[in-house]
């Protein structure tokens, strides 16, 4: 009989197939506990986008690297199973608005519930300060990508997942081709850091050190630092330079 072999020695992509299974197997159960054992494929992290509120649901859609008429299937399921609730745009009546319902929300909670109770189990056993360097590693690992290897940036997230980067020192990092829409950056060294072709709609940086920071070919709709809405900052600043 062969001896399995131990989890440590396994290559870095199966070792990240078992992970994500222990995030899966933990939402999974919380969703059928809660009543919504029905969610389709995909879905887990659709609701999620929309209960955060982060990114339009086109960048959603595009990170799942889904074409649009499976991902207007599974809108259109997520709505017949009573997730999502499907309305046209007050301002813009070509557009579709999507908001949870109560189901909806009570999956998202349930799911929120479920990620953080295997981030406590892991920090338990790893502690705060290796838990930040993984982190790191994978928020690295994520950004290695070619823009022909995947659609848009990282992996999805589930549901109600963030991604915060907090009392980290990431100087001279390189953010390449990838979606951070919704990051959060607290008490973070990012001096001489690079942020190219990367999308960071809706990016909060918090008490950040940016010097020699070269942002190029990014989506900055919605990126506050400090508290300041950086596109206005810089439109309103274009504004004065023409008049």
């Amino acid at each position: 009989m062969d001896t399995p072999t131990p989890l440590e020695n396994l290559a870095l992509p199966v070792l990240l197939r078992f992970a994500r299974a222990a995030y899966v197997s933990a939402i999974r159960a919380a969703q059928e506990e809660a009543g919504c054992d029905d969610m389709p494929r995909n879905g887990t992290y659709v609701v999620g986008a929309v209960a955060r509120g982060h990114a339009p649901l086109s960048d959603v859609i595009q990170e799942l690297g889904m074409s649009k008429q499976a991902a207007g299937q599974l809108v259109d399921t997520l709505v017949l199973r009573g997730y999502l609730e499907r309305a046209a745009d007050p301002q813009d009546r070509r557009r579709l608005t999507l908001t949870l319902t109560e189901r909806g929300r009570a999956a998202a909670q349930a799911t929120r519930a479920a990620i953080a109770g295997i981030d406590a189990a892991l920090t338990e056993r790893l502690g705060a300060e290796s838990i930040a360097r993984t982190r790191d590693t994978l928020a690295a690992l994520a950004c290695l990508a070619e823009p022909g290897q995947v659609r848009a940036g990282p992996p999805a997230a589930p549901a109600g997942a963030e991604r915060r980067f907090e009392n980290q020192r990431l100087d001279a990092a390189r953010f390449q081709n990838c979606s951070l829409a919704g990051a959060l950056f607290n008490d973070v060294r990012l001096s001489g850091a690079i942020f190219e072709n990367v999308t960071l709609a809706g990016a909060t940086m918090r008490d950040v050190n940016l010097s020699a920071v070269t942002i190029a070919g990014a989506n900055i709709k919605g990126l506050t630092i400090g508290g300041y809405d950086i596109q206005a900052l810089i439109e309103a600043k274009r504004s004065s330079r023409t008049n």
